[in-house]
């Protein structure tokens, strides 16, 4: 027998198993290790072209937005958000903009806060942002002060819109709240 076999003879057939075991797993991550390794991999989507000034578009164009949700300007945040079918811009319909409004209207937020922006490609970016209800007025101070939402900025001929999120941006997908 092999030297690494060598002390085979003497054990348990426990740990014989076990050794026979662990040597074959040990061989089968090997080979199928290197036979991964030949593979070509696929060349990912197109990226976009980004500069500073595309961050500063959407940023500005979120701050317009929070400033007339501040004001309770509804009408003016509504006409900011458009709906995008089929790589075209268009209006929301009316039972959306009523969902909306009547979303718009019963959160009364101190302010609107910047959470995060995932630029992926010029239609799938995604701006999480937060309505902050109060402030809190001590570091162990529990109380959830936030609620969250998301945006979709999209670039269309050189021009950043803002447009709806669905639920698959809000990747709440696998959340155990939403499935009572």
């Amino acid at each position: 027998m092999a030297p690494l076999f060598k002390n085979l003879e003497n054990m348990t057939l426990k740990k014989r198993v076990l050794a026979v075991s662990s040597v074959t797993l040990l061989l089968l991550c090997l080979f199928t290790g290197c036979k991964d390794r030949n593979k070509v991999e696929a060349t990912p989507e197109e990226s976009m072209t980004l500069s500073a000034a595309d961050t500063t578009q959407v940023v500005d164009l979120m701050n317009r937005y929070f400033d007339l949700l501040v004001n309770k300007d509804f009408d003016g945040a509504m006409s900011m958000v458009s709906q995008l079918r089929n790589d075209s811009l268009v209006e929301m319909d009316s039972d959306m903009q009523k969902h909306y409004q009547m979303g718009m209207k019963i959160v009364s937020p101190i302010r609107y806060q910047l959470e995060s922006i995932i630029f992926r490609t010029e239609s799938d970016c995604l701006i999480r942002y937060s309505a902050v209800l109060f402030d809190k007025e001590s570091s162990d101070d529990n109380r959830p002060n936030k609620m969250f939402y998301a945006i979709k900025p999209v670039r269309i001929n050189g021009e950043w819109h803002l447009t709806v999120a669905d639920d698959n941006d809000m990747n709440t997908r696998d959340s155990k709240i939403d499935k009572f």
